[in-house]
């Protein structure tokens, strides 16, 4: 297997992360180190905020934007140069003629009570000119306020260890025997990920899969409250922002599903939905109709994620479902403008085309 068709083994890296009271969580200052998704192995450098930064270190420039995320923009997946904040950073300088600094405050398992914290935070730190929020249609839609974590590292980094189930039930010799298992094996053996991969349907059947479809896709989801409440926390975020007189704008990032045909038919085999049950536009209307009744500055890109889709880039990985080198690239593109439309208007001066 290793020479005909060599596999990622997975390398998890609790080490990178560090309890912080109240936000639950953070990236450990100055790291240095590697970590493997199950795409590749990537480097991950952080500054002394924490912040992730390339491997030539941290940016300082005239024109500062504070970046807010969660997984896909902490972007573990690629190199940081790759990455949506690595590329805006570069590419800004070249359209407003000035280095930009992008603080990249991207953590993966955040959502937005930890971004509305995080603000709160960098913004009385730190002055900057721009807030920029990605919000993932994933799962960052919540239905509830949390106005305080307990200090503790995040899920997806902690280990499953191998135990006598508690009781006899299914999901509890799943979480004691096949999980524990499970991360050994993908860290270890490239043959087990090499079936695994291409069980993907079934194990979604069998529930042996830690990807899960995004609710919010689903009709009878159009009702909740959730959408209002992620609107409020998105407002609040906007008004420490404006109350430094710094513009926010906010960045609606497509599930997989919603652009990926093959993978949105494999799901609803995988986990037995009726295609009628599903909205792909639905978080999209929902939410952009909840953050408008504030007049929130909204940018929606899902539009154009499904035209690159449909011209055969792969926006996603393939074992790990956040963003592909070229799906970061193409967000980057279409984000790319709007953002130095703020700076610009914001300093009183029109972007420079490239090359001008």
């Amino acid at each position: 297997m290793r020479v005909l068709a060599p596999q990622q083994l997975v390398v998890k890296r609790p080490d990178i992360w560090k309890a912080v009271d109240t936000l639950g969580w953070a990236h450990r200052a100055d790291v240095r180190t590697t970590i493997n998704t199950g795409q590749r192995t990537v480097r991950v450098f952080t500054d002394r905020d924490g912040f992730r930064v390339g491997a030539g270190g941290r940016v300082e420039g005239k024109k500062r934007i504070l970046l807010l995320g969660d997984s896909f923009m902490e972007a573990f997946q690629v190199e940081y140069e790759q990455s949506f904040a690595g590329l805006l950073e570069a590419r800004l300088g070249a359209t407003l003629g000035e280095t930009v600094a992008v603080r990249n405050a991207g953590v993966g398992g955040w959502d937005p009570p930890q971004y509305l914290i995080q603000a709160r935070r960098q913004l009385d730190r730190e002055p900057f000119d721009l807030v920029l929020v990605s919000v993932y249609l994933g799962n960052d839609v919540v239905p509830r306020r949390i106005d305080r974590y307990p200090a503790g590292p995040p899920v997806e980094v902690l280990d499953h260890h191998l135990r006598l189930p508690c009781h006899l039930r299914y999901a509890e010799f799943v979480d004691a025997l096949l999980y524990p298992v499970n991360d050994f094996l993908k860290a270890h053996s490239q043959l087990f990920t090499f079936f695994k991969k291409r069980m993907q349907t079934l194990r979604m059947r069998l529930g042996l899969t830690a990807e899960e479809f995004p609710v919010d896709l689903l009709r009878s989801r159009s009702g909740a409250p959730d959408w209002s409440v992620t609107a409020e926390l998105l407002r609040e975020i906007r008004d420490l922002a404006r109350a430094r007189r710094v513009p926010a704008l906010f960045v609606l990032v497509p599930a997989p599903f919603q652009a990926d045909t093959a993978a949105f038919y494999q799901a609803l085999r995988g986990f037995r939905i009726d295609t009628s049950a599903v909205d792909l536009d639905q978080p999209n209307r929902l939410l952009s109709q909840a953050m408008r009744a504030f007049h929130l500055d909204v940018l929606d890109v899902l539009p154009d994620f499904r035209r690159a889709e449909r011209s055969g880039v792969r926006l996603y990985g393939t074992v790990d479902p956040h963003l592909s080198p070229e799906g970061h690239d193409v967000l980057e593109r279409e984000v790319e403008p709007a953002v130095a439309a703020r700076l610009s208007h914001a300093s009183g001066r029109p972007p420079r085309l490239a090359g001008s």
